[in-house]
């Protein structure tokens, strides 16, 4: 063990590393080993326009439960490894975690900190973390089925759910447990390995699902360019626009996306919860879809290696956010996806689109860390069909077929934009004419929406290789809050 230390020590210069480890990792494991994890608890955090929008609930799962939950009775083998990462040093993230902690009636990110803490985040610490194997098979189809077994319901009848705030003392009848988000926590026997899974969008995306329009709500107000003002038929999110020209007032659009109590705050609130009741502990995230963009950003905030499946790009979601993240060849975030799913590429856009149909502006492409992308159009002629979104799709038609459809190399997006239509403008550029600058909607499209099984799409993919990350990133980093 010492001896690969001192091997990583001579190969980074002395002042880039950082060996205090307390953050998110066991001193005695600093090894890689195979780890194997099972359901142990369940949070469900109520969005804000919810019928009860404090509810905060976790359910600690027994084995009495999993007897009558067979789906989640699953037993989920995953290998780690060492590898140097850039994120917040420890003493930024306890500032962050602190206020969250103090902090339960308004949001609380990055920017809403001191300006001392902003100063001191936007410098970044290279450090020693534990980290999922991502060219290890078994494990990605863990963590590729944690992601779907969030997905599935569990039988609420006679369980016991533990209220983090005001007793409820609520059943189902109530509603609740279709609105918000839930975060599955899968722990090793002695609890050194930690993953937390965020449900992701509703799996109707023209139904609705159970908790579809406010899914709706959080995608199209992070991964929209501009309140998701597609034409006139659609019902923007905010009123951040300028006329019908492509150009977006950038203050109105910062101000809408502070204000609004999104499902990354939630999941927020489910990271303190879990790092609270497991300090010593190593957290990894994972999720697919809007799961899997908000277990991103949550892992950026924190610098916690995470692993998603066919998320919308997430970067220009983290700038508008101010997520302090680094280069990607040195953030612990993976994102795996195929070039067949529209909303993974970035073209599930436009009149003739699925995401059009039902309501949703996924108009972003680029990715945050990186990414590990089949290019099943090329290699195998799929077509690009948003059902070929579904997670279950990917572990059944690629993960499990290993002769023919090999791991790939995750790579960094250098070369990609995002919304280059768009001008965004501030009271510095003249002429200025100020939106308004009024809250969010609640709605997003009056469109009469069709079954998935009826809808078809012509979205048309083009796949783009990364070029691999040969540069060396420097001890820190700057960005601009």
């Amino acid at each position: 063990m010492y001896t690969l230390l001192f091997l990583i020590l001579l190969a980074v210069p002395i002042y880039a590393v950082n060996l205090q480890v307390p953050f998110f990792l066991d001193h005695h494991k600093l090894q890689e080993q195979q780890n194997t994890l099972k359901l142990k608890t369940i949070y469900h955090h109520a969005s804000a326009n919810g019928p009860i929008p404090k509810l905060f609930r976790k359910l600690d799962v027994d084995q009495e439960l999993l007897s009558v939950n067979q789906q989640h009775k699953h037993i989920y083998d995953l290998k780690s490894k060492l590898s140097m990462m850039d994120r917040p040093s420890a003493a930024d993230r306890d500032d962050l975690l602190l206020e969250i902690n103090n902090s339960r009636d308004k949001l609380v990110r990055w920017n809403t900190l001191t300006s001392e803490q902003q100063y001191r985040a936007m410098h970044l610490e290279s450090t020693i973390g534990v980290v999922p194997d991502v060219t290890h098979r078994p494990s990605v189809i863990s963590l590729a089925m944690m992601t779907y077994n969030a997905y599935l319901d569990i039988d609420l009848n006679n369980t016991e759910w533990y209220d983090l705030g005001a007793a409820w003392h609520l059943n189902k009848s109530f509603g609740w447990e279709t609105d918000g988000i839930r975060g599955h926590i899968f722990a090793s026997e002695d609890d050194s390995l930690i993953v937390v899974s965020i449900k992701g969008t509703s799996a109707g995306l023209w139904t609705g699902g159970p908790t579809g329009e406010k899914d709706k709500i959080n995608d199209n107000m992070l991964f929209s360019c501009c309140c998701a003002r597609i034409s006139r038929a659609w019902t923007p999110v905010c009123n951040c626009y300028q006329g019908n020209e492509y150009r977006c007032e950038s203050k109105c659009l910062e101000k809408n996306i502070s204000q609004t109590d999104l499902y990354y705050d939630n999941a927020l609130a489910i990271f303190n919860q879990v790092y609270n009741q497991y300090p010593n502990s190593t957290i990894w995230l994972t999720g697919h879809s809007l799961g899997g963009a908000v277990a991103s950003l949550v892992g950026i905030t924190f610098g916690v290696p995470t692993v998603t499946f066919e998320v919308p790009g997430d970067r220009l979601a983290a700038a508008r956010l101010h997520l302090p993240h680094p280069p990607g060849a040195r953030s612990p975030i993976w994102h795996f996806g195929h070039t067949a799913d529209p909303i993974f590429v970035g073209v599930c856009t436009g009149p003739v689109s699925s995401c059009w149909y039902g309501g949703y502006a996924m108009e972003t492409r680029c990715h945050t860390g990186k990414v590990c992308v089949w290019d099943t159009v090329k290699d195998k002629g799929w077509r690009v069909d948003i059902r070929s979104h579904r997670v279950r799709d990917v572990i059944d038609g690629i993960l499990l077929k290993p002769d023919e459809f090999p791991m790939p190399v995750c790579e960094e997006e250098k070369e990609c934009d995002d919304c280059g239509l768009w001008q965004y403008f501030d009271e510095r550029d003249p002429p200025f004419i100020s939106s308004s600058t009024e809250g969010p909607t609640t709605t997003s499209k009056d469109v009469t929406t069709t079954s998935e099984e009826s809808t078809t799409t012509s979205e048309n993919a083009s796949t783009t290789t990364s070029e691999h990350a040969t540069t060396t990133t420097t001890a820190s980093y700057r960005f601009s809050f």
